[in-house]
């Protein structure tokens, strides 16, 4: 081998090893958001890696067998070190790094760590569920739906453990067979059987697996709790294809919540803080925001929310949160504690913990002119919780912004019941836009509550309702409504968890709701009314609403005797910038 591509090698090699996240420093724990520590763990799934000619050693002969299929443009599986479906030089690089540094024989965490994939552990044990779980029948369905990221490990802790891993290796052994070459070499090596007796590892994953029947390790390296895996729609059965939804969720959570820390400011408002709720409750701060200037040289505002759910000793655990889906709100208040306006808004999810990055870049207008503001949380029935709530600030790197949301007018606010009367408690209402105003946006924050049986239209949950805005007599107008209310398995489809909506509740979680989804946060809609207004003048906003069946725009129902009358929730503001 030349000195030159000796030189170019190791170049690629220094620049290949620096992709993806670091593996996290510690300090590592076994209890959920812990950090994940270092583990090695035998797999029957394991090859040895670079071992191109079977011969079981790693060589020169490899990498010389290797360059035979680079020159051919030929693929081998084998050769495929990096599972990119191509043989290079990439792989001739790897195979080298494996000659220099000989990998262990065990599967180990830290060394596979990459900043990208997930990894989740299915247990045989004597925890609830945990039979049925690993006997489940839709296993071809759980690897269709999980995302390529994951890797997924079955371990046993039964006397006879060493048949359980032999038993269901075979089973996915077979299903591989199925599959086209590219998608079964993909799962050989994110399936993970391992033949030793869980109580019998040698690090962290015993205590950590200790009466589980599955745990998780998310992007963010954190241990984390798998939930509900039954049928939300009726409570019945346990599907090993629902474990995917807490890897496609890992995934929404990192793809919102990753962002690099030098792109914005933070303002931590409460971090792990102890939030006792209950009804009516509410928990209250003053927060020293940045100056009037500063703000305006801000491009955006986001707000991040951990709910957290404190066991008896204070840890986080599904088991210590709320039943039921509420509705939570984040108020800016003057200093004082008065003249509060809601900012944020989200849905809980049912015995499960949210966690949500939410742009909320218009309301910046509601913590101007800057200073100190009182932040207020209230929520009525959540009884518990460890409440961690921050501000991100984006620093201005685009050259073209030139505008921020300096201002803000109120328009309608509350929660008014959607009924025959619902449009007359909400007025046409005058605002001036001011004369410097370079964009004018209409923001609302809308969901609808309350239900019933089928005479009361469950209009404001789980039916449809349109809601329609007209500026100037209409020299605009648009609507919002919920197509997707009362659909089955709206909310526990793919698409909204990846939207951010917390997978497996302990609740009526699957159902499409009007404007939100049990764990999920409510965005903003935001509408530009710029071109609709007169900039120096007086202009007006009209509202009206109806029940939406089939194509036809009805009158709100009247609320009768069953369930809770229908209301909505509604937060508007139109937001002005200079």
């Amino acid at each position: 081998m030349s000195y030159k591509l000796n030189i170019i090698l190791l170049f690629l090699i220094s620049s290949f090893s620096l992709q993806g996240q670091d593996f996290h420093p510690g300090p590592y724990g076994a209890e959920y958001f812990d950090i994940a520590g270092p583990f090695n763990i035998s797999d029957l799934n394991s090859i040895l890696s670079g071992d191109i000619n079977g011969d079981e050693v790693v060589n020169i002969q490899d990498i010389i067998l290797t360059v035979s299929y680079v020159l051919a443009g030929e693929w081998n599986e084998n050769a495929d070190l990096n599972y990119d479906q191509a043989v290079d030089v990439l792989d001739i690089i790897m195979i080298v790094n494996n000659i220099l540094t000989p990998p262990d024989p065990m599967w180990s965490f830290e060394n596979n760590w990459n900043g990208e994939d997930s990894y989740i552990f299915i247990s045989y044990s004597g925890a609830s569920g945990s039979s049925t779980l690993w006997n489940a029948t839709d296993r071809t369905e759980f690897l269709i739906n999980s995302p390529d990221n994951v890797h997924y490990f079955f371990v046993s802790d039964r006397t006879t453990f060493a048949s359980d891993i032999n038993a269901i290796k075979s089973v996915y052994d077979d299903i591989l067979l199925t599959m086209n070459d590219e998608l079964a070499s993909h799962w050989a090596r994110h399936l993970h059987f391992v033949p030793t007796k869980v109580s019998q590892f040698d690090n962290w994953l015993t205590e950590a697996l200790s009466g589980r029947r599955s745990i998780g390790i998310d992007r963010f390296q954190r241990i984390r709790e798998v939930g509900y895996l039954g049928n939300p729609n009726g409570f019945t059965g346990t599907y090993v294809s629902y474990i995917a939804h807490e890897a496609i969720y890992y995934n929404s959570e990192w793809n919102s919540l990753f962002e690099d820390e030098t792109t914005y400011d933070e303002i931590v408002v409460w971090d792990r803080d102890h939030y006792t709720g209950g009804w009516a409750a509410s928990i209250s701060t003053p927060v020293e925001f940045p100056s009037n200037e500063q703000l305006s040289n801000y491009s955006g505002m986001s707000i991040e929310l951990l709910r957290g759910c404190p066991d008896a000793n204070m840890n986080y655990s599904d088991a210590g949160c709320d039943d039921y889906d509420r509705i939570a709100h984040m108020y800016i208040c003057d200093e004082d504690g008065s003249n509060c306006f809601e900012t944020a808004r989200w849905i809980t999810p049912f015995d499960r913990q949210p966690h949500h990055l939410t742009d909320i870049s218009p309301l910046m207008s509601h913590i101007r002119p800057g200073g100190i503001k009182t932040v207020k949380f209230q929520e009525s029935g959540w009884p518990n919780s460890l409440i961690t709530l921050k501000f991100r600030f984006y620093h201005n790197n685009d050259e073209e912004y030139n505008a921020s949301p300096q201002e803000f007018i109120p328009i309608w606010n509350g929660t008014v019941h959607f009924n025959p009367d619902y449009s007359d408690n909400r007025p046409p209402t005058p605002f001036i836009v001011p004369d410097n105003a370079s964009k004018v946006e209409f923001v609302v924050l809308i969901t609808g509550h309350g239900w019933g049986n089928g005479t009361c239209y469950n209009c404001c949950e789980f039916c449809n309702s349109r809601h329609i805005f007209e500026v100037n007599g209409g020299t605009a107008d648009f609507s919002i409504d919920f197509p997707n209310a009362g659909a089955t398995t709206h909310c526990m489809s793919a698409e909204m968890i990846l939207e951010g909506t917390v997978p497996n509740q302990y609740g009526t979680w699957g159902y499409g709701r009007a404007g939100w989804c049990p764990g999920l946060d409510v965005d903003p809609f935001i509408t530009d009314i710029t071109d609709a207004v007169m900039i120096g003048d007086e202009n007006i906003i009209d509202y009206d609403a109806c029940r939406v069946s089939g194509t036809s725009c009805l009158t709100p129902p009247t609320c009768g005797t069953c369930g809770y009358c229908p209301e909505v929730a509604f937060s508007s503001y139109v937001v002005i910038y200079y």
